[in-house]
């Protein structure tokens, strides 16, 4: 595909010629149309597409911050080779990131909507973990009747169709929870 300005990428779609009296705005939407807003004097995209960039990198860094703060408290409570993709595989680091989370908002080091967007990937990454060590526990004998009480309360819901319950069986649903919680650690 041609492209008209260095800095667009080969693979999007060309601008429209019939705004070419004035520098249009370089980004597509999800639909594929182009905005039509005028570009910035020395830039590529409007005003509204640059304070989106801009919010969009703010947030990304309060998160990387409270990440690392997260991973430098598990390094100083004893697992030194912690890392930040780690926090999304282990519970105490969750419980860790909530607390850290939830002081940064105080603080005014973080905003509400990075807040909420992580607590939702720790939530995620919690539910997930929670079905792995499930099933880990399924092969170990002498299980409490409470416990295989809950398996059967579970398993009920499971053959009865159920919307919120899992419907994670064998090995391919352990891999499936395996890539979903990478993507969510990749995410971070």
């Amino acid at each position: 595909m041609r492209t008209d300005s260095p800095n667009q990428k080969p693979d999007s779609p060309a601008p429209e010629l019939r705004y070419a009296y004035y520098r249009r705005c370089q980004v597509f939407r999800k639909s594929g149309e182009q905005c039509k807003a005028p570009a910035e004097k020395g830039t590529h995209i409007c005003y509204a597409h640059a304070g989106q960039r801009a919010t969009a990198v703010r947030r990304g860094r309060e998160r990387r911050a409270v990440l690392a703060e997260v991973a430098g408290k598990m390094r100083r409570r004893g697992k030194p080779e912690f890392g930040v993709a780690d926090i999304f595989m282990d519970f105490n680091a969750i419980q860790v990131t909530l607390a850290v989370m939830a002081q940064a908002v105080i603080d005014g080091r973080i905003d509400c909507r990075t807040a909420g967007r992580l607590v939702v990937d720790l939530q995620t990454a919690a539910k997930l973990l929670s079905i792995i060590h499930r099933k880990g526990r399924e092969g170990r004998k002498g299980t409490s009747t409470a416990e295989a009480r809950r398996r059967r309360a579970l398993t009920t819901k499971d053959t009865n169709g159920h919307e919120g319950s899992p419907q994670i069986q064998g090995q391919a649903g352990q891999i499936y929870v395996v890539k979903e919680l990478r993507s969510v650690a990749q995410a971070a």
